[in-house]
């Protein structure tokens, strides 16, 4: 019989990274586990959902914009209907993901004095997702990730790790990092397939093609990658910059790139299911984050066989790229460092050829098996060892 494995999630809305990794690793452990979902949000264009599946289809509304009353009255609405179907499917494990739904599991647990051991995902920088004026998650992440409820906490990167550690005080031996994973196979396919839209663009062999995937927010740092591009162009005439993804920073990009004059040349594509296939035909990948946990995309960069220049930002470039072996790190926030970057990686063609080789040789190390495998052993660890409950 298939031991349970419980699954809470904000959402598995389609765009997110930490939201792709979970259903692809649901995917990967449906073979072994049978496989319960909770999201609190259910959005129509989601990723890929295996097993049963249960929608809060409750409101993203923020529960500071609340009353304190109102507020507390939805957590504690919410935490009931978790632990009610928690209850009704009897799970041998929870495996719970992304820091404000790990907060939300862990009380449950202690409200309830749930004896089921406890995984909990960690995708983010806390030091950076919640700082300012959302100091007080910091707290509670403090105080509920150290707790007795906690069995497991996963982090993406080994950054990540220390940081949780370190800053968070967080027992190393309750922490473990496990990479994302990526569906080598699956990004193998679809990087072949063709591109119908710019498809003379990205076939011309004169024209360098640098390209950036990632929402357009902030954090993302696409404004040191316009100046950057800015200066590139300036030496390297037939080059252009292709920018997938959607975001709230557009108008204010597509400004910045109108003032550069770089109207022709910079090319705003939207979100695409399939990126793959233009990273796979692009000359070099550019992340110009200002910080990160473990970005996927990096991954699936290096799974097309396209050669990558990315911020050495806190944390998992560094880790991805083994510290610059596998591909050029810059300076964070530093448009000059960037141009010059990709002006000498443009420029070499032997170089460009052996970074190609290099990140397919790289991306074997984070295919799915080999983390869904590791995956498999901590599951069987904690479900055979409940005194630790």
């Amino acid at each position: 019989m298939k031991r349970k494995l419980f699954f809470i999630i904000n959402s598995l809305k389609r765009g997110g990274g930490a939201q792709k990794i979970t259903s692809d690793l649901i995917l990967r452990l449906s073979k072994t586990y049978e496989i319960y979902i909770l999201t609190f949000q259910h959005f129509e264009d989601h990723y890929p959902i295996i097993g049963k599946y249960y929608p809060l289809q409750e409101y993203s509304e923020s529960l500071t914009k609340s009353r304190d009353f109102l507020k507390f009255f939805k957590v504690f609405r919410r935490i009931i209907k978790i632990y009610k179907l928690i209850q009704q499917e009897s799970p041998d494990l929870i495996i719970s993901v992304m820091d404000l739904t790990n907060i939300y599991t862990i009380f449950t647990k202690f409200l309830f004095r749930l004896n089921i051991p406890l995984i909990i995902s960690v995708h983010t920088n806390p030091t950076f997702t919640y700082s300012q004026n959302m100091r007080y998650i910091n707290l509670l992440i403090k105080f509920a990730y150290s707790s007795k409820h906690v069995n497991k906490v996963v982090t993406v990167s080994k950054e990540i790790q220390k940081i949780l550690e370190n800053d968070y005080n967080i027992k190393k031996n309750k922490l473990q990092t496990i990479y994302n994973g990526i569906e080598m196979e699956k990004i193998k396919k679809m990087k072949n397939l063709r591109i119908n839209s710019y498809e003379d663009l990205f076939l011309d062999k004169e024209i360098i093609k640098f390209i950036n995937v990632s929402r357009l927010v902030e954090v993302k740092g696409h404004k040191y990658l316009i100046e950057a591009f800015s200066n590139v162009k300036k030496e390297i005439s037939s080059s252009k910059l292709f920018l997938i993804g959607d975001g709230p920073l557009k108008n204010q990009l597509n400004k910045l790139v109108t003032k550069k004059s770089l109207i022709d040349d910079v090319l705003f594509l939207g979100f695409k299911k399939n990126p793959y296939k233009f990273i796979n035909k692009s000359d070099v990948f550019v992340l110009s984050s200002k910080h990160e946990a473990l970005p996927t995309v990096l991954l699936e960069a290096l799974a097309c066989g396209t050669p990558i220049i990315s911020t050495n930002c806190e944390a998992g470039p560094k880790e991805i790229l083994n510290y610059g072996k596998y591909g050029i790190l810059v300076k964070v926030m530093d448009s000059e460092d960037l141009a010059n970057k990709m002006i000498y990686l443009a420029k070499d063609k032997d170089l460009l050829h052996n970074y190609s080789k290099l990140s397919i040789e790289r991306s074997k190390f984070f295919d799915i098996k080999r983390m869904a495998k590791k995956w498999n052993n901590l599951i069987e660890f904690l479900a055979n060892d409940k005194k630790n409950t």
